[in-house]
C-alpha cells in the first residue's frame, strides 16, 4: 500500500471514531435540551395564562367590591347584586366568571344556567378529577390555580381548562374564572415536532459535515504539493522585493553621486566660466562663454532632475512629507493640475522601506493619472490614525473599470500592491467611469517607525 494511502487511512479512522462519538453526544444533548426547552416553553405559556386569569379575577373583585362592602345594602341584596354583576361580566370569546358556596352549590354560571342551585361538589371530569372540590380547596387556602377538563362553549368540545379561584371570606363564597388551554397543547406539540425535526436535521448535518470533512482531507492530501509551489512563490516575491529594495539602494547611491559629484563639478565649472567672462575684453569671446554658462545651467538642472527622479534626497534627509511635498510641487508645475494636500502625522521617522514604498505609490499614481485620468484636481492625504498610517491619492478624472485596467495594463498597480502587502499593509483601488479614481494605502506602523 502506498505511503500516502496509509497516511490517509490513519488520518480518517480516528476522525471517523471521534466524529461518531461527538455526534452521539451532540444528538443526545440536543434531545435533552429540546425536552427542557419544551418544558420551559410549556411552563411559560401556563404562567402567562395564570397571570391573565389572576388579572381578570382581580378586575371582577374590583367590580363587586363596592357592593360587597356597601353598608347600606342588606346581605341578600348585596349577594343578588354581586351575582348579577358576575353574570354580566365577560371577556374574550369564552371567558366568564362562576361562583360556589362552601358546600359546593353553584351560585353563578352564565354559560350553563341550569347548573345554578345544584351541588356540584362531587362532580368529576372525564379523568376523574373532583374539580369543584379542588377549586374550593385552592380558594380557601388563599387563592390558586387548577387544571381540569371542561366543555368549551364556542365549540362544544371537552378540552383542558385552567381556572383560578379566590375566596370571599364574609360570605364563604368561591369566585373563579378560567381559560381553555388546548392551544397550549397544540403549541407544545408543534414545538416538540420542531425539536424532533431539528435533531434529525442535526444528525443529517453531521453526516454531511463528516462527508465534506473526509473529502476535504483527501483534497488537502492531494494539495500538499501545492504548498511547496506557494512557498516558492512567496520566496520569489520576497526575492523580488529585495531586488526592488536593492535597486532603490543603487538609485540612492547613484543619485548621491550625481548630486554631490557631477553636479558639484558642473557648478564649479560654471563659476570658473563666470570669472573668465568678467576678465575677457573681447565681446565675441564673451558670447561663447555665456553660451557655455547657459549650457552648464541646463546640464546642472538636468542632473538635478535625474538625481531627484532616481531618489529624492529629502526622502532620506528630512523624511517622507518633505519628499512628497517636493514631488507634488514639481508635478503641479509641469502638469498644471491643481494639487490639494493634507499631511497629519505624528513624531517619528518612517523606516526607509516604508517611506520609499509610500513615495513610489504616490509617484506611480501621479504618473498614471497624468497619462489617463484627464483630471483637473488631485487630493493627496497622508494622515496617521492611531497606529495606522493612511495614504490616499484621489483625482476627479474620467475614471475606469478596475478589472479591465488590471487585465490590460495593471503591472504597475500590481507592483504597488505587492510592495505594500510585503510591508503588511493593504492597498485598495476604487474607480468608476465618470467618478474619478481613489487609491488608499493602509500601513500598520508597528516596526516601521524609527523612534
Amino acid at each position: 500500500m502506498p505511503l500516502k494511502a496509509k497516511l490517509l487511512i490513519l488520518t480518517l479512522i480516528p476522525l471517523l471514531l471521534v466524529t461518531a462519538s461527538i455526534s452521539w453526544i451532540s444528538i443526545y444533548q440536543a434531545q435533552t435540551l429540546g425536552e427542557k426547552e419544551v418544558e420551559i416553553f410549556h411552563g411559560s405559556l401556563i404562567e402567562a395564562k395564570e397571570s391573565a386569569l389572576k388579572d381578570s379575577l382581580d378586575l371582577a373583585f374590583d367590580a363587586i367590591f363596592y357592593v360587597y362592602n356597601d353598608p347600606d345594602l342588606s346581605e341578600n341584596e348585596a349577594k343578588a347584586e354581586v351575582k348579577a354583576i358576575l353574570t354580566r361580566m365577560r371577556y374574550g370569546s369564552d371567558g366568564y366568571f362562576f361562583a360556589y358556596d362552601q358546600g359546593g352549590v353553584n351560585l353563578v354560571h352564565p354559560i350553563q344556567p341550569q347548573l345554578i342551585g345544584q351541588n356540584l361538589l362531587h362532580i368529576q371530569d372525564s379523568d376523574g378529577d373532583y374539580l369543584i372540590e379542588s377549586l374550593l380547596a385552592k380558594a380557601k387556602s388563599g387563592g390558586g390555580f387548577h387544571q381540569y377538563l371542561w366543555q368549551k362553549p364556542s365549540t362544544g368540545e371537552i378540552v383542558p381548562k385552567l381556572s383560578y379561584a379566590a375566596w370571599l371570606d364574609k360570605w364563604d363564597w368561591m369566585i373563579g374564572t378560567g381559560l381553555y388551554i388546548e392551544d397550549i397543547t397544540n403549541e407544545v406539540s408543534a414545538m416538540q415536532l420542531a425539536v424532533s425535526t431539528n435533531i434529525e436535521t442535526t444528525f443529517f448535518s453531521v453526516i454531511v459535515i463528516l462527508a465534506v470533512t473526509v473529502a476535504v482531507i483527501i483534497v488537502l492530501t492531494l494539495a500538499i504539493n501545492l504548498r511547496e509551489h506557494r512557498l516558492a512563490d512567496k520566496n520569489l516575491k520576497e526575492l523580488s522585493y529585495q531586488t526592488v529594495m536593492f535597486q532603490e539602494d543603487e538609485k540612492k547611491h547613484l543619485a548621491r553621486e550625481l548630486h554631490d559629484g557631477i553636479n558639484q563639478l558642473l557648478v564649479s565649472s560654471k563659476c570658473h566660466l563666470e570669472l573668465l567672462g568678467h576678465k575677457l575684453q573681447d565681446d565675441s569671446l564673451k558670447v561663447h562663454v555665456e553660451k557655455s554658462q547657459d549650457s552648464l545651467v541646463s546640464a546642472i538642472y538636468e542632473v538635478r532632475h535625474i538625481s531627484h527622479q532616481l531618489r529624492p534626497s529629502a526622502l532620506d534627509d528630512i523624511g517622507l512629507e518633505a519628499a512628497l511635498s517636493a514631488l507634488l510641487k514639481d508635478f503641479q508645475s509641469h502638469s498644471g493640475i491643481e494639487i490639494d494636500t493634507l499631511f497629519d502625522t505624528q513624531k517619528g521617522k518612517l523606516k526607509s522601506e516604508a517611506a520609499t514604498t509610500l513615495y513610489r505609490v504616490t509617484q506611480e499614481s501621479l504618473n498614471n493619472l497624468q497619462k489617463h485620468a484627464q483630471a483637473t484636481k488631485v487630493t493627496v492625504v497622508l494622515q496617521q490614525m492611531g497606529n495606522m498610517l493612511q495614504l490616499m491619492v484621489r483625482d476627479d478624472g474620467v475614471g475606469f473599470v478596475v478589472n479591465d485596467v488590471l487585465k490590460k495594463r495593471g503591472i504597475g498597480l500590481r507592483n504597488m500592491r505587492e510592495r505594500v502587502e510585503f510591508l503588511g499593509g493593504d492597498l485598495e483601488l476604487m474607480s468608476e467611469p465618470g467618478f474619478g479614481t481613489e487609491i488608499i494605502v493602509l500601513l500598520n506602523l508597528d516596526g516601521l517607525v524609527d523612534e
